[in-house]
């Protein structure tokens, strides 16, 4: 048996007929009617929203929530319920959900030097949460089961909405970028530079250790990074001023659930600057190379 505390549920269902213009007095009357205990807008202007929520919460007592995409929002129970945990849920449950973060310390010698002061370290931690999907079917006992095994149950299959974008980048042909160069043309085609490249880039910029080198793409959560050598790639936008000779693309894959990532990312490459990393290039030797 499972025991789960603090379920988030519904007993009931109602459907309720009313206009889906209904303007913001016809919403503070149905909810004085309703008197329920919690309101989530879904539809609707930001700034309307949150003057909507704010009136819903003084003039009426009941807690808003006005969540953006994506955004969980968690509501409290005060009911226990005892439930069978299938097989899979457990077994989830056990995964460890690891997360690095480097964080900086200070050696307690104060004649030591600045370089033993300031050390990078590692911090591991395991925010494990339990997440699964409380069924509650006629004539059987209550359940909680994988999001899975929810798709099996019900017959569908997952979907999973996925952007994708191959991206240009134009680097300037410049001498302070001479050791990019071979026979004075920019090398776009050594794919291991620049992945080596982008890689110090955006570990520089997202300094959690979330970055990971997979050898053929880089990833940041669900943002998948890759150089492309495809001459016509269907997710890429050609522009027929571009000088190809000063471009190279980048395939880039996302959830989206991680669009904000996504974009701060592709913002990174949009506005790349080879001269304003020529200190990552000389730090790093394994992404300085030599020319062959």
């Amino acid at each position: 048996m499972f025991d789960c505390p603090k379920p988030i549920f519904c007993y009931q269902i109602h459907q309720l007929s009313f206009s889906p213009h209904t303007d913001a007095k016809g919403i503070m009357d149905l909810l004085k009617f309703l008197s329920p205990k919690h309101v989530i807008l879904v539809h609707g202007e930001k700034p309307k929203m949150a003057t909507l929520k704010g009136r819903i919460q003084s003039e009426l007592g009941i807690q808003c929530y006005y969540p953006a995409n994506n955004e969980t929002v968690s509501i409290p129970s005060t009911q226990f319920v005892k439930a069978l945990a299938s097989d899979a849920f457990i077994k989830s449950c056990m995964n460890p959900n690891f997360k690095f973060v480097k964080s900086s310390s200070r050696d307690g010698n104060e004649s030591a030097s600045k370089a033993k002061n300031l050390m990078l370290c590692l911090q591991v931690t395991d925010e494990r949460v339990a997440e699964g999907i409380f069924v509650m079917e006629k004539g059987k006992k209550a359940k909680v089961v994988h999001q899975d095994e929810l798709l099996l149950m019900l017959g569908e299959k997952q979907h999973i909405v996925q952007h994708a974008y191959c991206c240009p980048i134009h680097v300037k042909n410049s001498e302070s970028a001479d050791h990019t160069l071979v026979n004075n043309v920019l090398c776009i085609t050594d794919r291991c530079f620049w992945h080596r490249l982008f890689f110090a880039v955006l570990c520089d910029e997202f300094s959690d250790g979330n970055v990971r080198d997979f050898g053929e793409h880089l990833q940041v959560e669900s943002f998948h990074l890759s150089i492309c050598s495809k001459d016509s790639c269907p997710y890429r936008i050609t522009d027929s001023a571009q000088n190809k000779s000063e471009s190279l693309f980048c395939c880039c894959t996302w959830s989206v659930e991680d669009e904000k990532i996504a974009w701060k990312i592709i913002s990174i490459l949009k506005n790349f600057d080879l001269n304003s990393v020529k200190g990552l290039l000389g730090a790093d030797s394994c992404i300085n190379r030599g020319t062959s």
